[in-house]
């Protein structure tokens, strides 16, 4: 017998849509013709209406030839329903029929456009009788989310006498990841490079696990925790996870190796450290050598200023008009900012205002938030302070060529007591110190240190239409954080509330960033600088 033809079905179908949807009825029996100003003609299989008076692009699709074609026919029609009829959006669906062998070329590409497509889209399978006449419809399951694999902040290092040592150990690691449930593990090998005197165990392993997928991680990780470690209530499979790769490690006995917690940020100091040299880096899962990956994503995955995990250190870019992609970046610059709500306010608002600027322009951001001013003067004084010192950094550039850039700092307004009695009434005492920096509480204390000292996070923008020097041209603002939220102050719109802004975050009508303050304040620096290094041990 001849297989139906696509139009012989479509006069089947439609006298019958409640095989489909119960309720569903069609707008006209023939096809249903669209208009197009500008440009393709087309005419809808079946428009109907469904039980909630919303109307339904009913797309039939014959061939496997055919059915490549389906999603860009029900992109095309739901457009020009809301164009040429004048239909709202939101009461705009779409049906896409087939063959049920033709969902085998058409399932992911489906999948893919009902998650990320404004307009409800189903697909269903037809079902033909013995004579090629409809008898039934089966809705199609279509595919859901692919896991992401990403790096949580569960971290751990592992040292090793012996370069053989480490590679047993990352063996017997990735058997704990197989027996979990194809964990995906990413890890990093470091060596002690140079003053290797009195270095027990000089070959490092820095491992990091990745969400776990409950599809099909082992039971035993999906009990949950609830134990006091970091991290854990986030991340509870994560983290026993690596309690079975520590345990194991630590039943194995390998001479001479030991185990220390880690975090998102700490191998970004190991490899500044001139001591110690990355050599490479292994995975298991999602992160193994089959993977797209390139060392420099590895990297920041184990970092964690990818995502902004870290909480410290983030560089990221990305379009206003990349929806999905806008939404993760403004995602990763909060956790980039976490503990410091005045910058996270402040570049809110300049991303909020910034996004409406672009078009389909680009706006990046570098951002190192470390959260504690007490660090930069033990390691970065007198000569390395712009290491250690907070920054933004922000450039926005419109598809006109329009520039705004932004740079945030720490000002003193010239007032608050000096440096080393303002330290001792935050940290006390030596113990106290110890217990903030181990307890994760340092950004706490840094916040008071702040406001004792008169220094505060601002954003300093200039808008031009170049990177060049500023000159007489460019727009100059300065963006502060009020109870009412963020705000920007313009030289050329408003300058005397420009001049108030300013003289809130300055000294004697001079914006004094962080570096010259503590250069102004040399003396007292320097005995603070003296007094913690000596205590923690710092060369």
């Amino acid at each position: 017998m001849r297989p139906p033809l696509e139009h012989e079905l479509r006069e089947a179908l439609v006298r019958n849509l409640e095989l489909i949807e119960p309720g569903l009825r069609p707008v006209q029996l023939k096809e249903y013709p669209l208009p197009n100003a500008h440009g393709t003609k087309g005419s809808i299989d079946i428009l109907a209406r469904d039980r909630h008076q919303m109307w339904v692009v009913v797309e039939l699709k014959r061939s496997r030839s055919s059915a490549r074609q389906a999603l860009h026919e029900v992109n095309k029609y739901a457009e020009l329903l809301c164009r040429e009829k004048h239909l709202a959006s939101d009461r705009i669906r779409a049906v896409i029929v087939a063959m049920p062998d033709d969902w085998e070329e058409l399932l992911t590409a489906v999948s893919n456009a009902a998650r990320d497509w404004s307009h409800d889209l189903r697909g269903y399978r037809l079902l033909l009788d013995d004579g090629g006449h409809p008898i039934a419809a089966e809705r199609v399951q279509l595919l859901p989310r692919a896991f992401e694999p990403r790096i949580t902040p569960i971290h751990n290092l592992f040292f090793f006498k012996a370069e053989e040592q480490r590679l047993h150990g990352w063996n017997l690691i990735s058997k704990v990841a197989a027996d979990l449930g194809a964990l995906d593990l990413l890890a990093a090998d470091f060596d002690r490079v140079a003053q290797k005197q009195g270095i027990p165990a000089p070959f490092g392993l820095y491992l990091a696990v990745g969400r776990v997928d409950e599809a099909s991680a082992s039971v035993d990780l999906l009990n949950g925790y609830d134990g006091p470690e970091p991290f854990a209530a986030e991340h509870p499979a994560e983290y026993l996870a690596l309690c079975a790769i520590c345990n194991r490690l630590a039943r194995s006995e390998i001479p001479g190796m030991t185990m220390e917690g880690a975090r998102p940020g700490l191998l970004t100091n190991l490899a500044d450290d001139p001591n110690w040299a990355i050599q490479g880096f292994r995975g298991t899962g999602a992160f193994d050598g089959t993977a797209a990956y390139e060392d420099r994503d590895l990297f920041r995955f184990l970092s964690g200023d990818d995502r902004g995990d870290g909480q410290v250190l983030y560089t990221g870019s990305a379009s206003p008009r990349v929806a999905s992609r806008w939404r993760g970046f403004r995602r990763e610059i909060r956790q980039s900012l976490a503990g410091n709500p005045v910058w996270e306010s402040l570049v809110a608002g300049w991303l909020d205002e910034a996004s409406e600027k672009v078009g389909y322009g680009d706006i990046g951001l570098h951002i190192y938030n470390p959260c504690n001013l007490l660090q930069a003067i033990i390691h970065g004084w007198p000569s390395r302070l712009e290491e250690f010192l907070p920054m933004v950094m922000g450039e926005a550039v419109s598809d006109e060529g329009q520039h705004s850039s932004v740079r945030g700092a720490l000002c003193w307004n010239g007032r608050g007591m000096s440096l080393p009695e303002a330290v001792r009434l935050v940290h006390q005492d030596s113990l106290a110190l110890m217990s903030n920096m181990y307890g994760g509480t340092m950004w706490e204390r840094d916040r008071e240190l702040l406001e004792l000292l008169g220094l505060q996070y601002v954003l300093l923008e200039k808008i031009g239409p170049g990177q060049a020097e500023t000159s007489a041209v460019d727009e100059r603002r300065v963006w502060v954080r009020h109870t009412q939220g963020a705000r920007a102050y313009s030289a050329r719109a408003n300058p005397s509330a420009y001049a108030q802004a300013c003289a809130d975050i300055a000294a004697n009508g001079e914006i004094i960033s962080v570096t010259q303050y503590l250069n102004k304040h040399s003396r007292e620096v320097e005995l603070v600088a003296r007094e913690y290094r000596a205590f923690i041990h710092v060369i």
